[in-house]
C-alpha cells in the first residue's frame, strides 16, 4: 500500500476549525488533459488510503471509475491482495497514461508536475512489488491502525458525534483488518516483531482508554461498548500470531541490500547525490566538524576548567573537552514550567530577523499559534514540532507545539532534558521547525496555483525538500543573518553537535545497509563520534533497522540546497539577491530541488499568487 509523504506532520492539524465541520472535497471535473491526470492521481491514491486521505482532507469520495461512494473517514486501509492488485494495476495505468503524453510539448512547470506523477506511480509500484512491506512488517499493520483510529479522535474534521460515529465504524472493521494482516504475512524477523508487539500494545491501549473516552456521552457510546471487545480480541489474537505463528513462517533480513536500497534512493530521495557520494562527504563532514568543535571548545574549556588536563589518543582527548564543553553549555536553559514563552519569544525574534534582514517577502504569520502540545500527543512531540492543516483545508491554523516539561517528572530528569534542550538548541529548533523553517516554507506552499498544482506538490512533496529546507534555515540561513542567541560560539558549537547528528544518520543507514556494519558498532560510533547518549544511539539504531534510506534525507537536502544557492551565487555574482532567490524557490513548492535547479537556472518564474516583494533592496546576509 502506498505511503503519502507529507511536508509536516499532519497529527491534530485541525483543532481550530471554524465550527468543526469542513465540506467534502472533490476532483475538479472541468480539468483537461495533464492536469485532469494529475488531479485523479492525487484523489484516487489518496482515497487507496482512508487512513491517509482523512489526514489529507479528504473525507467523501466517488470513485470515477464505478461511480460507488465512500465515507473514508469510517474505512480502514485494504491490505488485501484484490486491493493491492486494484492499486498496481491503476498506477500501471497512470504510466501508460503518462506515456501517451509528449512531456516535450509541456511547459516547464508542467514538465516538473508531470516528473511528481511518474515518480509517484513508480515509487508506488515499488513499494508494493518489491519492497512488499505488507507481507513482512507485522508492525505496519499496527501502525496503520494507530494511525486510522487516532486520526477520527484528534482531527476537527467534523463535530464530534460524527467522528465518535466514524470511530466506531472503524473500530468494528479491527478484525477483518487484522484477518487480512494475518493472511499476508509469510515472515519477519526479531526486531520487526519486537516493534509490532510494542505497537500492538499501544493500540490496545487507545482502544480501551482514549477510544472509549472519545466517544463517551454521544449517540455512538452503545455501539463502541459492543464492538470494541471483539478489536481487543482481535488486537490479542494478532499479537499471539506474530509470536506463535509468524516466528515459524521464514526469516527475511532488515538490512535492504545495495540494490533495493539505491532503488528506494532514487524514488524517496530524488537527489542528484548516490549513496555512495553522500557517505563519502558525510564521512569527511563528520572529520571537519570534529576538528572545528575541538578549536572553538578548547578556549571555553580552559577558562572553565583549568584544572581538568586530558590524556590519551587524539579521539579521547577531542571527545572529553567538547562533551565537558557542551554539557557546560547545557546549563543555560529556561526554567522547566517557561519553555512555552521561549518559543513565542524566539519565534518573535525569528520574524523580525526574517522582516529586518529581507531574508523573504512573506513576514507575516497571523495563522500561526505558538501553544502546548495537546496531552494526546506528547508522546510523539516529545519537544516541540510545526503542524499545519491538511493540503485540502490549507486556510486553517499553523500550529508550533511546544511540549511542557511533566509536572511529575523529577527535578533532575526535568534538568536532564532541559540541559540537552538548552536556550541555543531551542532557538535551533524554533528556526527548523517554525521560521523561516517549516512555517515559511508551508506559508508559500500554500500560495501555489493552479490548485490542482498545489495540492499535487503537497501531498506527494519531496522529503529532502521539505527537511533540507529546515536544516538549510537553521545551519545556513539564519547562521548569514547572525542569529546566535548572544553567543555566536556557544550557538555555533550548538548547531555543529546537530549537524554531527545529520552526519550519522547517513553513515549508520547506509553501512548498516549496504555494508554489513554491526548494529553494535553503530550504537558506539553514535556515542563516540556523536555525543550522543547510549539510549539516544540505540533509539536511532531502531530506527535505522525498521527503515532505510528515510535518515538521509535531512542531509541530502541541505546538501542539494546549499549547492543550488551557491551556484546561483556564483552565477549572477553581485546581482545575486537572497530574498529574491528564497521567495523563488519557495513558491515553486515541495519539488525534487534537481528540479528546482532546473527551473530556476532557466528563469522559469513559479505559478503562485506571489506577496508583495519585499526584495528591491538586497539582504544584509547578502553582504551587499
Amino acid at each position: 500500500m502506498t505511503r503519502f509523504r507529507f511536508a509536516v506532520p499532519l497529527a491534530a492539524v485541525l483543532l481550530s476549525a471554524p465550527g468543526g465541520v469542513l465540506s467534502a472535497q472533490t476532483r475538479d471535473s472541468t480539468l483537461t488533459g495533464f492536469p485532469a491526470l494529475a488531479s485523479d492521481f492525487v484523489f484516487t491514491s489518496l482515497a487507496f488510503s482512508p487512513a491517509s486521505a482523512t489526514q489529507a482532507g479528504l473525507h467523501d469520495w466517488t470513485d470515477p471509475y464505478t461511480g460507488k461512494r465512500a465515507h473514508l473517514d469510517s474505512l480502514l486501509d485494504d491490505f488485501s491482495p484484490k486491493a493491492i492488485e486494484k492499486q498496481r494495476a491503476y498506477f500501471l495505468g497512470v504510466q501508460s497514461r503518462l506515456a501517451a503524453i509528449d512531456r516535450a510539448h509541456l511547459d516547464a512547470q508542467t514538465q516538473a508536475d508531470h516528473h511528481v506523477v511518474a515518480n509517484g506511480a513508480a515509487f508506488a509500484l515499488f513499494e508494493l512489488t518489491k519492497e512488499r512491506f505488507h507481507q513482512f512488517k507485522p508492525q505496519m499493520y499496527a501502525e496503520d491502525l494507530g494511525n486510522s483510529l487516532f486520526a477520527n479522535i484528534s482531527l476537527e474534521y467534523a463535530d464530534k458525534n460524527t467522528r465518535a460515529a466514524d470511530l466506531t465504524a472503524r473500530i468494528a472493521r479491527v478484525p477483518g483488518f487484522l484477518a487480512v494482516a494475518r493472511r499476508n504475512l509469510r515472515a519477519s524477523n526479531e526486531i520487526y516483531t519486537r516493534v509490532a508487539l510494542e505497537e500492538t500494545d499501544g493500540v490496545s491501549a487507545l482502544v480501551k482508554n482514549m477510544g472509549a473516552d472519545f466517544t463517551r456521552g454521544t449517540p455512538s457510546q452503545a455501539r463502541y461498548a459492543r464492538v470494541a471487545p471483539a478489536a481487543l480480541a482481535a488486537l490479542a489474537e494478532y499479537q499471539r500470531f506474530i509470536k506463535d505463528t509468524l516466528s515459524k513462517r521464514g526469516t527475511v533480513d532488515w538490512r535492504s541490500g545495495v540494490g533495493q536500497f539505491n532503488a528506494k534512493w532514487k524514488y524517496s530521495l530524488e537527489v542528484s547525490l548516490t549513496p555512495d557520494e553522500a557517505l563519502r562527504i558525510a564521512e569527511d563532514s563528520m572529520r571537519r566538524t570534529r576538528a572545528e568543535m575541538l578549536v572553538l571548545a578548547r578556549p571555553l574549556h580552559d577558562k572553565w576548567f583549568p584544572a581538568h588536563r586530558h590524556t590519551g589518543d587524539s579521539t579521547a582527548v577531542l571527545n572529553a573537552i567538547v562533551s565537558e564543553t557542551l554539557a557546560h553549555i547545557g546549563a543555560e536553559h529556561a526554567n522547566r514550567d517557561s519553555l512555552l514563552q521561549q518559543a513565542k519569544t524566539d519565534v518573535a525574534v525569528l520574524t523580525r530577523v526574517v522582516r529586518d534582514r529581507r531574508i523573504v517577502s512573506l513576514d507575516s504569520f497571523p495563522n500561526l499559534q505558538v501553544i502546548p502540545t495537546p496531552e494526546f500527543m506528547r508522546g510523539v512531540y516529545g519537544v516541540a514540532g510545526a503542524v499545519f492543516a491538511p493540503p485540502l483545508n490549507p486556510n486553517l491554523a499553523t500550529f508550533f507545539w511546544v511540549t511542557p516539561i511533566p509536572a511529575a517528572w523529577t527535578s533532575e530528569r526535568a534538568d536532564s532534558k532541559l540541559r540537552e534542550y538548552n536556550t541555543y538548541k531551542m532557538l535551533d529548533l524554533t528556526m527548523h521547525e517554525g521560521i523561516p523553517g517549516h512555517v515559511v516554507q508551508g506559508a508559500y506552499a500554500n500560495l501555489i496555483t493552479p490548485d490542482w498544482r498545489r495540492l499535487l506538490r503537497g501531498i506527494f512533496s519531496n522529503t529532502p525538500y521539505v527537511e533540507g529546507w529546515a536544516v538549510y534555515a537553521e545551519h545556513v540561513m539564519m547562521y548569514d543573518a547572525h542569529v546566535d542567541g548572544g553567543d555566536p560560539v556557544k550557538m555555533k558549537l550548538t548547531d555543529l553537535k546537530g549537524m554531527l547528528r545529520i552526519y550519522t544518520n547517513v553513515i549508520i543507514d547506509i553501512r548498516l545497509h549496504t555494508r554489513s556494519m554491526p548494529g553494535d558498532s553503530a550504537v558506539a560510533f553514535m556515542m563516540r563520534d556523536a555525543f550522543q547518549e547510549r539510549p539516544e544511539a540505540e533509539a536511532k539504531l531502531q530506527r535505522a533497522q525498521l527503515d532505510y534510506v528515510q535518515l538521509n534525507a535531512y542531509f541530502a537536502g541541505v546538501e542539494e540546497w546549499t549547492r543550488l544557492r551557491h551556484d546561483v551565487q556564483a552565477r549572477d555574482g553581485k546581482d545575486f539577491n537572497l530574498c529574491r532567490y528564497h521567495d523563488t524557490v519557495l513558491l515553486y513548492g515541495a519539488l525534487p530541488v534537481p528540479e528546482i535547479r532546473r527551473l530556476y537556472m532557466a528563469g522559469v518564474a513559479p505559478t503562485a499568487k506571489a506577496p508583495p516583494s519585499r526584495c528591491q533592496v538586497a539582504s544584509a546576509a547578502n553582504g551587499s
